[in-house]
């Protein structure tokens, strides 16, 4: 190899999982005059027209090897269904409905059967409509854990850096392929993008916080292609360029590639409960890259690997009931072939996030009882419209989200921790019924002032 093609190798590498270096190289190269060059497998020179890809190899695409659809366990007691092929538009549209607030995010779509795609003479690339006839919706099962006092873990894991076991109460977890290819990933929480109403506290704003809507700056609103391309691009919705290259909505625990970030997140409060400081979660000391395997997964992840964000004990993270998804940007500059993904970032891998005995829901209606001025509601949880008693009178009103409280596992004494194991999710065949085993209390999560 030649000192100019040496030197153009080292950029590409160094370049790789970095946003904006197209620039960089250019320079490099604009000296050389009229030479084509393949620096190693998916890296693509040509120095006449300043031209520089960085196509993957195969482990630059493990985002496309899927695990354990969380989409699935909706459907699951729908009998004969194929979810190889299943369209699960209807649940995105409802049940993860608040989605539609980040200007119109979507899950990963992966290839279902990559033997039928068809691949065009000559340039050899796969035609497009062949991939939105193969590519489904995908999102994968996050694992979790959650412990209150006494209960000890039943996955450990060796944890971060400086890792204080006692000051956690629990992980969130999801299978993760090499780093590089995506420049952000980053901690996508139902209740800070979609606002927490409680209209009981929320004019009280001396003792309460009031938790609006997130307001998307340009460089949090995604981009989208609403026809899917093979490479993503560097614009939002808007159609803006935009400059931050490390450009993503929610908490990020993965930029520029390979970093964990060390900027603290904002503290609600001034202190913890016991008066001490308050926590401002950061990923540098929350999260666990790699961790060990996650036992009892419910598919095989190698050659994947495992990254744990771990919640503090003074953490605002989760509120029981909401959806916490985690979100992949990929690299945009130079272009990475995305395999026709609808959104920049998309949603990776979610779940919904309850406690042993403690859930959540947005009340969306509600009816009296026989006449008497007692109200039974209809309550959205995990995005499954049902009706609910409450444990008194007090009277809620439509959009609040409610406390709803387990009433067959809060009546037995927790001897483990809660995971995702233990987790049920309400089905289609749930829509519009009485869940007697959920019942509203008068309580809220997160929302007291310290």
């Amino acid at each position: 190899m030649s000192e100019q093609s040496e030197q153009i190798a080292r950029i590409l590498s160094s370049m790789k999982g970095l946003s904006g270096s197209g620039n960089v190289l250019s320079q490099v190269i604009s000296g050389i005059s009229d030479i084509i060059m393949t620096m190693e497998p998916g890296d693509f020179v040509n120095t006449s027209d300043k031209q520089v890809s960085t196509a993957p190899v195969a482990s630059d695409l493990w985002y496309l090897f899927y695990h354990d659809n969380f989409l699935k366990k909706y459907h699951a007691d729908e009998t004969g269904a194929d979810f190889k092929h299943y369209n699960y538009t209807s649940y995105l549209s409802t049940n993860l409905s608040f989605l539609s607030s980040l200007t119109g995010i979507k899950p990963l779509k992966v290839l279902s059967d990559l033997s039928d795609l068809v691949i065009e003479e000559g340039f050899g690339s796969i035609i497009p409509t062949q991939y939105a006839n193969n590519g489904m919706y995908w999102i994968n099962t996050v694992a979790f854990e959650l412990y209150g006092k006494g209960l000890s873990i039943q996955y450990a894991s060796d944890g971060p850096r400086d890792f204080k076991p006692n000051d956690y109460i629990g992980y969130l977890s999801f299978p993760i392929g090499q780093l590089g290819v995506m420049e952000v990933i980053s901690l996508l929480q139902e209740t800070k993008l979609t606002g927490y109403k409680f209209a009981a506290v929320d004019l009280d704003t001396e003792h309460y916080w009031k938790k609006e809507a997130a307001a998307l700056k340009d460089e949090d609103k995604p981009s989208l292609q609403s026809t899917p391309e093979m490479f993503p691009d560097a614009k939002n919705s808007n159609g803006n360029q935009l400059s931050n290259k490390n450009y993503c909505y929610g908490r990020h625990i993965i930029e520029n590639g390979y970093v964990l970030p060390t900027t603290p997140e904002t503290s609600q409060n001034s202190q913890n409960s016991d008066n001490t400081g308050a926590y401002g979660p950061t990923a540098n000391r929350d999260v666990e890259l790699f961790s060990r395997k996650m036992e009892k997964y419910a598919e095989t992840v190698e050659p994947k690997l495992w990254i744990r964000y771990w919640i503090h004990k003074d953490s605002t993270l989760p509120v029981p009931g909401e959806f916490i998804g985690f979100l992949c940007r990929p690299v945009s500059t130079p272009p990475h072939v995305w395999w026709f993904q609808e959104s920049s970032p998309f949603v990776y891998a979610g779940n919904w996030i309850e406690t042993g005995n403690l859930t959540s829901g947005v009340i969306t209606d509600r009816a009296t009882i026989d006449g008497w001025p007692i109200y039974v509601y209809k309550v959205k949880v995990q995005g499954v419209e049902v009706w609910c008693y409450t444990t008194d009178f007090y009277e809620y009103g439509l959009g609040d989200r409610v406390a709803l409280v387990k009433l067959d596992t809060t009546l037995k004494k927790a001897d483990k921790s809660f995971t995702w194991l233990d987790q049920k999710h309400l089905k289609a065949k749930d829509a519009g019924t009485v869940v007697i085993n959920y019942a509203i209390f008068p309580a809220t999560f997160f929302k007291v002032k310290h």
